[in-house]
């Protein structure tokens, strides 16, 4: 009944009419070489130990390991996977479910506005395109641009914000 385990020391729990008696395996085997009513008693494994339990019990016990033992061999045969097998003491496996793609609606409103954005775009003179394009597409700061075009950072930066509010009246359209 125990396996790999010093079995004369494993602990053994023996139904009585008062509870349960705790008992040695050594101690069992030798009941049961003694008194034939411990051949017939069932018992299973419980976190390292014997328990003495009803046959209705140990029938259901055996039952469900069978179920499980089942279940996990057709598991194997159909090349099944579970994400709890990735789980271990740093990393739950099942973590790899988070959906974190933006939700649908967002996309939707996001390509909406895009759309909105690049048609506000067109209207724009090809200079204003420019600028926006080197600002925000570029990322040149307004003191690069202010050295290119030979004005000062302020100028630049009073333009994009006229650009900007240009823009934002496109987008209201």
């Amino acid at each position: 009944m125990f396996k790999d385990q010093d079995k004369q020391n494993n602990i053994c729990f023996i139904r009585t009419e008062s509870g349960y008696e705790q008992i040695t395996y050594a101690e069992l085997c030798k009941r049961r070489n003694t008194n034939k009513e411990y051949k017939s008693k069932k018992f299973f494994p419980l976190h390292g130990m014997l328990m003495e339990v009803t046959e209705e019990a140990y029938r259901d016990f055996y039952k469900a390991r069978r179920r499980q033992k089942y279940i996990e061999e057709r598991s194997a045969k159909n090349g099944d996977f579970s994400y709890a097998m990735l789980t271990t003491d740093d990393f739950n496996g099942e973590d790899i479910l988070v959906d974190e793609s933006e939700p649908l609606d967002e996309q939707v409103l996001r390509k909406i506005i895009l759309d909105k954005l690049r048609h506000a775009m067109l209207l724009l003179s090809d200079d204003e395109q420019e600028l926006i394009r080197e600002i925000f597409f570029e990322e040149l700061s307004e003191r690069t641009l202010a050295e290119r075009y030979g004005v000062s950072q302020v100028a630049i930066h009073k333009r994009k914000v006229k650009i900007l509010n240009k823009l934002k009246k496109l987008l209201e359209i």
